[in-house]
Formats: structure tokens, sequence, C-alpha cells
């Protein structure tokens, strides 16, 4: 079973500079920045949705923890949509060493519990299409999509 435990300041500080730039490198990717002003572009988004850092009302940010082992094994924020009894999922990572040993599925269930006791119904959340990984964890675990946007660069 995956633990959700508020990250600390010291978690949080490490865990911003990874997101930030795994962000800028998957939206340059996936061709919505472009890659010399995709970290700024990043940082501006993040300031924007954490105003008040790990402290931000209705933003939850978690350090996956393995309840056997007390280990930690990645990281998940949601944002809670209390009106719209609905959490949005902005970012989850399985730590890369504890990748494909279910840990991200487990996290998703445990992020099930906690909107129960919430009293949320629904829980979203944005992939990058050329992310099939985590697409194919998504789906498995229940979610549906709901939105397609395609390209074609020439």
């Amino acid at each position: 079973m995956i633990l959700l435990k508020p990250m600390t300041e010291n978690a949080y500080i490490h865990w911003l500079k990874d997101s930030i730039k795994e962000y800028a490198d998957e939206k340059t990717k996936a061709g919505n920045f472009k890659k010399e002003t995709s970290l700024e572009q990043a940082e501006k988004e993040f300031s924007q949705l954490l105003p008040e850092g790990r402290e931000t009302k209705n933003h939850y940010l978690f350090t996956l923890i393995h309840e056997e082992s007390g280990e930690a094994v990645g990281n998940l924020w949601v944002h809670v949509k209390e009106e719209e009894k609905e959490i949005f999922i902005y970012d989850i990572v399985i730590l890369e060493s504890k990748r494909g040993l279910g840990y991200g599925k487990e996290a998703l269930t445990s992020l099930d519990s906690f909107a129960r006791e919430l009293g949320i119904n629904k829980i979203s959340l944005h992939v990058f299409g050329h992310n099939k990984i985590a697409l194919s964890l998504y789906q498995k675990s229940g979610f549906e999509i709901t939105n397609v946007l395609m390209s074609k660069s020439l």
C-alpha cells in the first residue's frame, strides 16, 4: 500500500525544481513550448498555480511512501475543486528506480480513498500523448479518455 504523506519543505524544494524541468521538457517534446523559453514558461505556470508554495489553498503535495518499507517511492500533486467535487492530478511521479513495481497504480488507489474521504466523486488529469506508459496506467486504473488533441508537424 502507498501512503500519501504531506511533503516536507525540503522535499518540496527538490520536487519543485525537478518538476519544473520535467514539465518544461514535456511541453517542449509535445510542441507546446519552444526549447529556448520552456524553463521560464514552466516556472511561470508553476508560480501561478502554487502562489503560496506547498501552502497554496486546495493544493495537496504528497510524498508517496511504501507502507511496508517506509521508503519514498514518488510524489503526487493534486488540486481539490471543492464546488465541482473533483480532484485534478497535476503531477504524479514514481522514482525511476521504483517504476514498473505497481507503485503508480497503488498511489492512484490511495488517491481514490483520499478523494472519497473528502466527498469527491471525480478525479481528472492530463497526460501527454507521447507518454504511452502513463496512458496505459491510467486506463488500467479506470480513467477514460475524454478529449483528444492532435497535431501534425509539416
